[in-house]
């Protein structure tokens, strides 16, 4: 698990062919999918209008959770929202998510792996840790009819983008013990420790946050699980993450965690088997927008940087 984090500009292709990064190849994907559909989108890809980038408009509930929260997604007034962007992860989390809130929810539960139904979606939920400034915050957390919870962090393209902070402010290891230990994750104590001094360096997976939500998670109260919802990227890179992110899930279960990993794509190949014709529009959205693109690309097809 010894990987140095480097800028990621290119990867090889068929017989040596050099392509773009795999962000390129899917911003260039996205802004076709807008132009096709006269979609109008600024030079940094981010739509004028936030429902152009959205399956369907965002409810009350939905919009109060992204306003509390700490990202910016959508913006203020006068100004635009991180949500706008074409390849903005809290659209395709949107995109997915925010069409189950209202509706039966068993077809979701099932591409998620949940031996129960799901009751409750949030965006944007925070956990404190303890700690003095702004807390962890998941993408999704889905309360589910057992009265546990899943908690989930979602990735688009963020793993591809090159060079990320491994390490921690000073404020998690200012205790004895440690802020795992106390909690009895003496592994995740110990991969805290070891990313922080920079011996362990994960590439692509971003274990310090994960590990940052097991903690806020831990002393929550409730019982919970984690999944990290990843998108598979074209290139070598989806495969290296799903490796790092396989070992981090390791270390987890050594704590008694239960951690879970699973790609956007593997989620939506279940919901599509299992959907009936009335989520043909969503679906058709979903695969032509996120998914169905990705399977037609030619790696010596030519690419223009966004």
């Amino acid at each position: 698990m010894r990987v140095r984090a480097g800028q990621l500009t290119e990867f090889s292709g068929t017989k040596g062919a050099r392509m773009p990064s795999p962000t390129i190849v899917v911003r260039n994907l996205q802004r076709l999918w807008a132009a096709a559909r006269g979609i109008a989108v600024d030079s940094s890809g981010y739509s004028l209008d936030l429902n152009d980038n959205l399956f369907m408009p965002l409810s009350e509930a939905t919009l109060s959770e992204f306003f509390r929260g700490d990202g910016g997604e959508l913006g203020l007034p006068g100004e635009r929202g991180k949500m706008q962007a074409l390849h903005s992860s809290s659209a395709l989390v949107c995109n997915v998510f925010e069409y189950w809130r209202d509706r039966d929810k068993s077809v979701l539960a099932a591409g998620l792996g949940l031996p129960v139904g799901i009751v409750r979606i949030e965006f944007e939920r925070k956990f404190p840790t303890g700690l003095p400034g702004n807390p962890p915050h998941l993408d999704i957390v889905l309360t589910l009819a057992n009265g546990s919870i899943l908690a989930v962090e979602s990735k688009l393209l963020e793993p591809y983008g090159g060079r990320r902070t491994q390490g921690f402010k000073r404020k998690y290891f200012a205790s004895d013990p440690g802020l795992w230990a106390r909690f009895g994750y003496l592994h995740c104590q110990e991969l805290a420790s070891r990313l922080d001094s920079g011996e362990v360096v994960f590439r692509w997976f971003y274990a310090a946050q994960m590990l940052k939500h097991i903690l806020g998670l831990a002393a929550s109260g409730f019982p919970w699980e984690l999944l990290y919802l990843w998108y598979e990227a074209p290139g070598p890179g989806a495969s290296e993450h799903a490796t790092e992110a396989a070992e981090f899930a390791r270390v987890a279960t050594a704590d008694e965690i239960v951690f879970r990993s699973i790609s956007y794509q593997k989620l939506f190949a279940v919901i599509r088997r299992l959907a009936g014709k009335s989520e043909s529009a969503y679906l058709a959205y979903l695969d032509g927008r996120y998914f169905g693109q990705l399977g037609r690309i030619s790696p010596l097809a030519p690419q223009h940087s966004a």
